[in-house]
């Protein structure tokens, strides 16, 4: 029963499968645009770029299971929209991963409270023990819309499968 769901459910995996591939390939052709400019690489700096590609990797990789309508994809694709929903800056650690489009109110409060609103296409960051000590904490509300949507298309794919199997029960 693994891709035997209505028109509907068809639609929406179809819908967020093809946002993850092409949140996934911006965020691979940004990271190659990054390397390409860089002259030298330290050990520490591939290892950050590394995890980046295979963030990115990972974005193509939802999207190619949701368009093959494996269900699995769902669970994926919620891993993947979590990892995108806080971003932070805390103690020269620094977590940005966004592979799509984000919408971002956060606050920060480095200096003061100031609260931020932020809007853009993938992009990430990932500093581990930096020199600046800013305090900036960012709440993605497009992985936020991301996640109850698919949680809600995971609800109703359950629902028609137990409908279907109780309906091939009484046959």
């Amino acid at each position: 029963m693994e891709n035997n769901f209505s028109k509907e459910a068809t639609s929406k995996f179809n819908a967020i499968g093809t946002y993850q591939i092409a949140g996934g390939i911006i965020g691979l052709g940004l990271t190659i645009w990054i390397i390409s400019g860089l002259i030298t690489i330290t050990g520490p700096l591939l290892l950050l770029l590394l995890i980046a590609i295979g963030l990115y990797s990972y974005s193509i990789y939802c999207g190619i299971l949701l368009l093959k309508k494996k269900k699995s994809g769902l669970g994926h694709s919620l891993i993947n929209q979590f990892l995108q929903l806080i971003n932070f800056s805390l103690l020269g650690f620094v977590f940005q991963y966004i592979s799509g489009v984000f919408l971002s109110i956060g606050f920060d409060l480095t200096n003061s409270l100031n609260f931020t609103f932020n809007i853009g296409i993938s992009s990430w960051q990932i500093t581990i023990n930096g020199d600046t000590e800013p305090f900036i904490f960012n709440f993605n509300f497009v992985a936020l819309f991301l996640i109850l949507w698919i949680e809600n298309l995971r609800r109703k794919i359950n629902k028609e499968q137990i409908e279907k199997q109780i309906t091939s029960i009484g046959e």
